[in-house]
């Protein structure tokens, strides 16, 4: 169609006749409706683009106003801008607003525009994914809040060496609604799902001689010290920190960055020899049905 339209304004139609041509078609294309057809933007690095309505503020500054899609609306806002000596935090504050909204004649060349409280501005599609597949949900988008990484899979092929991935927000949404488990139960190269973590989950790290002998004793009086707490995940990265530690006062070596750690205090990457605990409302602990000692 993209191709189609170049053609007809090669030979000299304007848009107009451009309409009435595909209105001839009955706005069919190739056998597709055509009445309503996906837009999408490109910047300079060719990320898709995608717009939506936001409240004004002070963060507007010339650099955001210039993301507002309607062209007519970003001059009129420069204009207030420039009257405040470009300084965002005094045109659009809720006083500043208010004095754009009343002198709207002069700010648009003498013409009158409505007043202006929402704008409609296009960012990088990013993480965003669609609200829905029918009806105009398809072409709404929404992005996960910070801290909405709530599945880490922990997967084995047939010689038990693990592999890792954080499952997406949307693809947990979309697996529930077909009635799935939230975490794919193998990964793209048919590993298998030993099990997965969410934040406040507790496992176990248990030492080399209970990898070896394939048991561990939970009255051990050490057990407890080598229990640590699921934190968060991105990517094929998890960060755990040791099950009873609340708020750190100070941040420590042990604790890692941001007071959470991939490793144990004893220097081991705990994905890679974790065992997931079950703990139940009396607080019993056991062993999680799936998990298994890691091998290399």
């Amino acid at each position: 169609m993209k191709t189609k339209i170049k053609q007809l304004i090669n030979e000299g139609l304007d848009k107009k006749k451009i309409q009435k041509f595909f209105a001839d078609q009955e706005n069919k294309w190739l056998g597709n409706d055509i009445t309503k057809v996906e837009l999408y933007y490109f910047s300079n690095d060719k990320e898709v683009l995608v717009a939506s309505r936001v409240n004004l503020d002070t963060t507007f500054g010339v650099k955001k106003i210039e993301s507002i899609t309607d062209t007519g609306i970003q001059k009129i806002l420069l204009n207030h801008l420039s009257n405040y000596n470009d300084q965002p935090e005094l045109a659009f504050s809720p006083e500043g607003i208010d004095d754009m909204n009343k002198n709207m004649v002069a700010l648009n060349n003498g013409k009158f525009h409505q007043p202006i409280i929402k704008v409609r501005t296009y960012e990088p599609k990013g993480n965003k994914f669609n609200v829905g597949s029918s009806g105009n949900k398809k072409d709404k988008y929404v992005e996960a809040a910070k801290g909405t990484n709530l599945f880490f899979a922990i997967y084995a092929d047939e010689n038990g060496k693990r592999s890792y991935e954080t499952i997406q927000l949307n693809i947990v949404i979309e697996r529930l609604k077909q009635g799935l488990s939230e975490v794919p139960e193998t990964n793209d190269n048919g590993d298998k799902l030993l099990f997965h973590l969410s934040p406040n989950d507790l496992v176990y790290v248990p030492t080399e001689e209970e990898i070896n002998t394939g048991s561990i004793d939970i009255l051990n009086k050490e057990f407890s010290n080598r229990i640590y707490k699921m934190i968060s995940s991105t990517g094929t990265q998890c960060f755990f920190t040791l099950h009873n530690i609340s708020a750190p006062i100070l941040q420590t070596i042990e604790l890692g960055a941001n007071n959470k750690s991939e490793k144990a205090w004893n220097g081991q990457m705990i994905k890679h020899v974790c065992i997931k605990l079950k703990v139940d409302r009396l607080g019993n602990i056991s062993i999680y049905q799936s998990s298994s000692f890691p091998k290399f």
